[in-house]
Parts: C-alpha cells; structure tokens; sequence
C-alpha cells in the first residue's frame, strides 16, 4: 500500500534518529509544524522541500514519491560513463603501452587520460564517490609501477656515478623485500599527490557555471584528530620497537631459542597491536576506521625486509659474535642469523604513523551559503 508524504516524513525521520524538535530546528520551522505535517494537515513549501530532504538524507522525488519512474539514459548519464572510461581506461592504457614504449610516455598518457576524466566528471557528470574510488585504486597500481621501475632504472644507472649509491640501489634490488617496501612507499606517496590533485579539481568548488555541483562545494581539509583516532598511529611505532637492538642483545643469552622463530614472535605482536589499535575504535562514530587500522598494522610485515644481520648466535660461545657468510652457510657447528632493526626500519615506523594521522584527521569541509560550513569526517560524505 502506497504511504502518504506525512507517513513517508515520519518514516524517514526516525530511520534518521531525528526528534520533531530536532528536524525543525534543522529546516528553522516550528515542531508543531512538523508534527502537522507527518499527520496529514499540510505540506511543506516548495523552498523547504531542498533543505528537509538534505536534514533527511534522501532527495526530494524520495519525500514526494516511493515509486520511482524507470527512466532513459541521458547526455550526462553517457558523459559519466565516458569520464570512467578515461579514469580507469587510461591505467590499463599505461600498462599495454608500457611493454614497448617509454615509460615517461606511458604515464604521460595515463595522466592525459585521468584529467580528461576528472574535467568530464568536473563539468557534466555526477562527481561520484564511486569514481573517486575506482580511479584511487589504478592509479595506485600505476603509481607502484612507476616507482618500481625508477627504483630499478637508479640503480642501473648509478653504476660508475656514485660507489656508495650504487652499492645501496644494487643492495636495494637485490634484496626484493627491502625494494619492496621503498617502491610501496614511494608509490603511496606520489598516489597521495596525484589523488589530492584529483580531488580538488574534481569535487571542490562550484561548477564553471557557478552553480554548485551535486557532490561539489567541499574541500579537504584537516584538523588534529582526537586521542581515539591516534592511537592507531602507535602501531607501526611500537612495532618497530619490536627489532630494537637492545632487545636481541638482550634476548640472545636468556632465550637463544627466540632467534629461530623472529617471524613467528612478530606475527603475534602484530595481531597484539592490531587489537589494541581497534578497541579505542569499537565507539559509535569511528568503526569506519577499525579496516584502515588493521591495512595499518598488516603493513608492517614489511619490516621484515628492513632487517639488517650485523650478528649471528654461536652455540659454542653462547653469545653473538659478528656475522659470517661462510659459517652461516657451512655445515658442523650451528649458527643462527640475528636480525634487528635498521635506520629504514625507524624511518618506516615514522612515516607510517605519520601517514595515519594525516589520514585521521582529513575532513570535507561543505560550504552552504545559507548556513556555517559543515564538517564530515571523510567516510561520511
């Protein structure tokens, strides 16, 4: 049975948690206007229909009809088709043209591809989320082949330039999980940059027609997240803390058998601090953050590649002793490798939790002419 638009008010309203006093003071009428309303006395005017749908969370065909007309595909639907065609088409572009041309070129291309996107989706498409997500996630991909192949390309050229940089870049490849972990942060960062780019000439500001846009009049903006938010930032911290030196030196006399099982005892400290991360998560209003705090904590598995062996465990001096290559290697007595923690290993721990904050405390600012700006965290909007 069909409702009527008070029944629909009422129904839409309480799936808000909204009191009458409540919505009225958001549209600026009286409660017992709303209350006439919902039973059936009257209807709202024309120009509050706009601000009682937005206070409501739902459009205004939502408050006037159910029943949706079933409707053709327009001009703009085929421009908002056209603008992920250039968004995500250009990374798979990137990636065939890579096997045979340049890649400076290449990823000139994907770019040219991407602002053709963003200018479609800035001026006649719909500024969706869901274009924002999709063109983060290729262009992450893109940017992590990029840094892959610098990463590479410095260090073939570095030979004969520089001993030091070479014996770094080759110490670098060689070592896949050490080059792993600089190409992923190299690629977050210059992903950060370019979708930053993307976003302020996407989605911030009004239309070159000066109206604002469906989805526009926002910008990023930050602000210092409160002590729930940061305490995942101690995470990649304390997990670094994990590969002190100090701590193997201290470990190896009394517990020589930790040194065989070093991944195993950090696999457990990272689920450790992982739930700790999320339990100033679990309130009301920042569950949305409980998945990026594991992605977080899940990420510095990476630390393993950092690892340095300085040392190694001597089961006939009971001690540590400097490392050999050869002894490590041969048979008859035991050695054990002992790894901990490198300038890297800081270095990741601190741009790591740097990297949360920056992320915590990001929120779209909206600007409404009528009212001050309102701020929603970044999920929300």
């Amino acid at each position: 049975m069909e409702q009527s638009f008070g029944e629909r008010l009422r129904r839409y309203r309480i799936e808000k948690n909204l009191t009458q006093q409540e919505l009225a003071e958001q549209i600026g009428v009286s409660d017992k206007t709303v209350s006439r309303w919902e039973s059936g006395g009257g209807y709202p005017d024309v120009p509050v229909l706009v601000p009682l749908a937005r206070a409501l969370g739902v459009t205004v065909d939502d408050l006037l009809d159910d029943k949706r007309p079933v409707r053709t595909l327009t001009k703009a639907d085929w421009q908002n088709l056209l603008s992920f065609a250039f968004a995500l088409g250009g990374g798979v572009l990137y990636f065939l043209l890579d096997l045979f041309m340049p890649a400076p070129l290449c990823y000139l291309a994907y770019l040219g591809c991407l602002a053709y996107g963003v200018y479609l989706q800035k001026y006649y498409a719909y500024q969706s989320r869901w274009f924002f997500l999709g063109e983060a996630v290729v262009n992450l991909g893109v940017n992590l082949s990029v840094t892959r192949g610098c990463v590479s390309r410095l260090a073939a050229m570095s030979v004969g330039v520089s001993e030091n940089l070479s014996r770094y870049l080759f110490w670098a490849i060689e070592h896949r999980a050490q080059a792993m972990a600089l190409t992923v942060l190299a690629g977050l960062a210059l992903t950060a940059v370019t979708q930053y780019a993307v976003w302020r000439k996407s989605f911030g500001g009004p239309s070159a027609s000066g109206k604002e846009r469906p989805g526009g009049g926002r910008t990023l903006s930050w602000r210092r997240p409160g002590l729930r938010k940061s305490l995942p930032a101690l995470a990649p911290v304390l997990a670094g803390l994990f590969w002190l030196p100090a701590v193997w030196r201290a470990l190896s006399p009394r517990m020589p058998g930790v040194l065989y099982s070093q991944e195993t005892f950090f696999a457990l400290w990272l689920v450790v601090l992982g739930a700790l991360a999320v339990l100033p998560l679990l309130k009301k209003g920042l569950r949305r953050y409980i998945p990026p705090a594991w992605l977080l904590t899940a990420a510095c598995w990476m630390m393993l590649g950092l690892r340095q062996y300085p040392c190694m465990w001597s089961e006939v001096s009971r001690g540590l002793i400097p490392y050999q290559a050869a002894a490590v290697s041969g048979t008859g007595i035991r050695y054990i490798p002992v790894g901990w923690g490198s300038w890297a290993t800081a270095l990741f721990a601190g741009i790591a939790a740097g990297i949360w904050l920056a992320f915590a405390g990001l929120t779209l600012v909206r600007k409404t002419p009528a009212a001050e700006s309102e701020e929603d965290p970044l999920y929300e909007a």
